[in-house]
């Protein structure tokens, strides 16, 4: 991607050229194969196999993004007790949750999040328009007052680590403190996952359309 002449990061000119960047090459790291694992990696690759989303408890997809990762296996596991902690027992709604990790993994184009959360969107009421609008952002005409907010206090936190104090008075009449808190450290959970998914160049699971996903 050095060099590129494209200078708007959301055209669809840059999108392309992101996703054959992570999508179309090999993953920076190898699956570690069972052979090689330890009696603790292959004991928490064990536990973090399976996620609890809306309340019912499955395999996840991600399987061979889980063997590059158990490579350090006790600071995913910590990392993924953190994600599991908003994805079964967090205050926000399910669709709040959502729409604000839609827009943080659009802006960190990032494939990997943003095919996953869409899927989870699409269950939990976010419906196709919505998911457009998440890619127009904050600006864009039909938001609730309150998505509105939640989506720009995504943006201001992605290009100034800061909600502003509009925003913030706006989540103030819809979110009570500890829904205030959890979407703060909600955004900066998911752009780590973003860093670390774009990074590694992570491998999508199947059926994953990443950042063409709606």
């Amino acid at each position: 991607m050095a060099g590129s002449l494209i200078t708007d990061p959301f055209s669809a000119a840059a999108i392309e050229q992101r996703e054959e960047y992570i999508r179309g090459r090999p993953a920076r790291l190898p699956v570690l194969p069972p052979g090689e694992r330890s009696e603790r990696q292959q004991q928490l690759l064990d536990e973090i196999s399976m996620v609890v989303v809306d309340g019912v408890r499955k395999p996840r997809e991600d399987k061979a993004a889980l063997e590059i990762l158990i490579r350090h296996a006790e600071l995913y596991k910590a990392h993924v007790d953190v994600a599991q902690k908003y994805l079964s027992d967090c205050e926000m709604d399910i669709r709040d949750r959502e729409l604000a990790i839609l827009r943080i993994a659009w802006l960190s184009r990032a494939p990997f999040e943003w095919g996953s959360h869409v899927k989870i969107a699409r269950r939990n009421g976010v419906a196709l328009e919505e998911i457009e609008r998440v890619i127009a952002g904050s600006s864009a005409p039909g938001w609730s007052r309150r998505d509105c907010a939640i989506v720009r206090a995504m943006e201001e936190l992605h290009t100034d680590s800061m909600i502003t104090d509009d925003t913030w008075a706006d989540l103030q009449g819809f979110y009570n403190d500890k829904k205030l808190i959890e979407l703060v450290i909600l955004a900066g959970q998911y752009k780590t996952v973003a860093y670390y998914q774009n990074s590694l160049r992570l491998p999508l699971p199947e059926g994953n359309m990443g950042l063409l996903a709606r």
